[in-house]
């Protein structure tokens, strides 16, 4: 079995357009120097009646080059600089056209459109796309789950001067992330309320994306430029921050003695009415 290393490269070089045996034949000639076709067969585990059919292919795109000597060929693989550079003016042309030509020809989105958004890699993938384009503001609430996704994209967007806004349901992790952001206090109850996690993005106060991601059952989400809709998005986090700073300067105990004692406060909360007494209401140990 090849190294995890070599899988990985492997995978990329797919990934970048290359198919399985180009990608194992270049990375073998890499390796291991000029070879013939039986010896690539063996270094790069393919088949020996597949091995010329592939050369020649990478042969006519650059990516090996032939040596003929003594009656006999070998192959070796070129740079790797030149290899990406290659990769990355085959991917780079296309789209740099595709950037400048498409929008001409797309009809305009209406304003109010609400987009439906199935599974969770497509919800975390639109996510991405408006951290990617903001350009003045993002905020965004949603859980540990969903942060290792997203703090990269959040990280680079800090760096080309987005302001980020977050909210992170769980402990700790908030501290390294980019921009302004809180832990909120209350994961146990809001994940029992809503049975599952949420995550709510907004990007320049213009566009939003709303996500449940259900304990049982795949994420569902809805994508809008509807002002209204990103209006109340906005508000909520927004007043959710408010919420958690207030809870922060009061103090946790005096704010569970508050709300516990109340029994419509109880049944907002925990989204059902509380038949047992207050005291036995759990909630996150305070800071």
């Amino acid at each position: 079995m090849a190294p995890p290393a070599e899988d990985e490269l492997v995978r990329a070089l797919r990934e970048s357009g290359l198919s399985l045996y180009e990608a194992r034949i270049y990375l073998g000639l890499l390796r291991h120097g000029a070879q013939n076709g039986n010896e690539i067969s063996r270094s790069a585990r393919v088949p020996s009646s597949k091995v010329y059919a592939v050369l020649s292919k990478l042969a006519d795109e650059g990516m090996v080059h032939a040596i003929r000597r003594d009656g006999g060929t070998r192959f070796r693989a070129i740079a790797p600089g030149e290899l990406v550079a290659r990769l990355r003016r085959r991917f780079n042309e296309p789209l740099d056209l595709l950037d400048e030509r498409l929008p001409k020809v797309a009809a305009p989105a209406g304003p109010n459109e609400v987009l439906a958004i199935a599974g969770r890699d497509a919800v975390l993938e639109g996510c991405r796309t408006l951290v990617e384009l903001a350009v003045e503001e993002v905020s965004v609430s949603l859980w540990s789950g969903e942060l290792d996704d997203l703090a990269r994209p959040l990280q680079t967007a800090h760096e080309r001067g987005v302001q980020v806004y977050g909210m992170l349901y769980g402990r700790g992790e908030e501290a390294g992330m980019p921009g302004s952001w809180l832990a909120h206090s209350y994961q146990d109850i809001v994940g029992g309320r809503i049975h599952g996690r949420m995550l709510t993005l907004v990007a320049d106060r213009a566009e939003v994306i709303v996500a449940h991601l259900p304990t049982d059952g795949d994420a569902v989400a809805v994508r809008t430029r509807s002002p209204a809709l990103v209006l109340v998005a906005q508000e909520y986090l927004h007043h959710d921050r408010v919420l958690q700073s207030a809870q922060q300067k009061i103090g946790f105990a005096e704010w569970d003695r508050w709300w516990q004692a109340d029994a419509d406060l109880r049944t907002i909360i925990l989204g059902e009415s509380m038949e047992a007494p207050a005291a036995t209401v759990d909630t996150l140990p305070p800071e």
